[in-house]
């Protein structure tokens, strides 16, 4: 029997027990001194739509965490940008593992298209060099 690239990948989300259309899990990064400590310590990046913050770890693991301030918007707004922003990074190239980042959205990030927020992180990424190209 001959499976599809598509059909290999939902074989094996489904064994690891995630959605098929997931390609890379990363961790969280939840605590308040968890982003105190990469706001700290971390090399800052920006554009006109985010601020990174990467701070290279021991760990091979990525941890990401987000900020969308009440400043951006009301809480619809706030959310669509997580969810356009974690979107991204899922569709990105992979991040190297080691990593713990802290992406903070700017005001202008409310009316951009998921393109051009797609387009930012991915310029940003590189900017710090935490992708595999």
């Amino acid at each position: 029997m001959v499976f599809t690239d598509y059909q290999k990948n939902a074989l094996i989300c489904k064994a690891k027990k995630r959605a098929p259309n997931s390609l890379m899990k990363y961790g969280r990064l939840r605590k308040g001194w968890q982003f105190d400590k990469v706001y700290r310590e971390g090399n800052k990046y920006f554009d006109g739509l985010f601020v990174i913050y990467v701070l290279p770890t021991d760990i091979r693991e990525v941890k990401l965490g987000f900020t969308v301030t009440k400043k951006i918007g009301i809480s619809v707004q706030r959310n669509r940008i997580k969810r356009l922003v974690r979107e991204a990074i899922r569709l990105s190239n992979a991040i190297l593992p080691g990593n713990d980042i802290v992406i903070v959205a700017r005001k202008p990030t409310v009316d951009a298209r998921y393109s051009e927020i797609k387009d930012s992180l991915n310029n940003l990424f590189h900017r710090a060099n935490i992708t595999e190209n």
